[in-house]
Parts: C-alpha cells; structure tokens; sequence
C-alpha cells in the first residue's frame, strides 16, 4: 500500500513538473480596432461662432421632422432623449419655419427669427454638448407638450 502511494506521489510529481515545463499560452498585443457603429463626435462650437440662418432652419426642422430618425432630432434637440421623449411622441406636424436672421442673446444662445406658415416668429437656440440646438423651452412652447 505505501509503494502504490509513493508510486502515486511520483507520478504526480512527473505530471506537474512537464505542465509546467510548457510555456503557459499568451494573448499577443491587442489588434486595434476602431469601433465603425459610432459617429466621431461633433466638432465643438467656437465662443464667438453662430449658426446661420440655413443652419438654424436645418436644425429647426430636424427636430420637427417626424419621418428623421429620433436619434437625428434628439442631437438636435437641448436636453436628453428621456427628456424629450413626449415631444417626439406628440405625432403632431410644426410648419415649415424660414429663419433670415440670427440675433445673439448671450454666449452661447441665439435668437433665430423669420416668417412661417404657423405661429413661428423668434425661436431660442443654445450651445449643447459642444453644438447648436434647438432651445427645450422654445420646442415645448411650440408644441404645448412637455
């Protein structure tokens, strides 16, 4: 019986001595991979550049397109997707809007105005997140829906 133990022990002692004579197996250096699902981000605003009138416009009607993708409107739109999940649930049409002139209000926020079909005169628009969107506030006031 202690023979068949020593020859036991022997044997392991064998076995664990030639694994751990094998190089343990390595993962090479990382492969770089740039991620293709996501957009580079937007280039930051200057402190003293201001949309113009066209960009205002696009930027007016995307929020209010209600074909564009929502990911499109929520970018935008001042505040989080969460937030502004009922304006982009309300299903409602906003007229076509033409903004000729951009006042600016303050650093960073402007005052787009110019002619529409509907009720749209003046209408807010802030730096977010490094861009230009369209002010929350002006957007409910529109709709009626936050």
């Amino acid at each position: 019986m202690i023979i068949g133990r020593a020859l036991c022990g022997l044997a392991l002692v064998a076995l664990t001595g030639c694994a751990t004579a094998e190089p343990e197996p390595r993962i090479d250096a990382a492969v770089n991979v740039a991620p293709s699902s996501f957009p580079p981000p937007p280039p930051s605003v200057a402190p003293t550049a201001i949309p113009t009138p066209d960009e205002a416009t696009a930027i007016f009607r995307t929020v209010f397109d209600w074909t564009a993708e929502r990911s499109d409107r929520a970018d935008a739109l001042e505040g989080t997707a969460e937030e502004n999940t009922p304006l982009f649930d309300s299903g409602g049409i906003m007229s076509e809007a033409s903004f000729d002139r951009i006042d600016v209000v303050e650093p960073g926020r402007v005052e787009a105005s110019g002619t529409s079909v509907g009720r749209v005169s003046s209408i807010g628009f802030v730096v977010s997140e490094g861009r230009w969107k369209l002010e929350r506030a002006a957007a409910c006031a529109l709709t009626g829906v936050c």
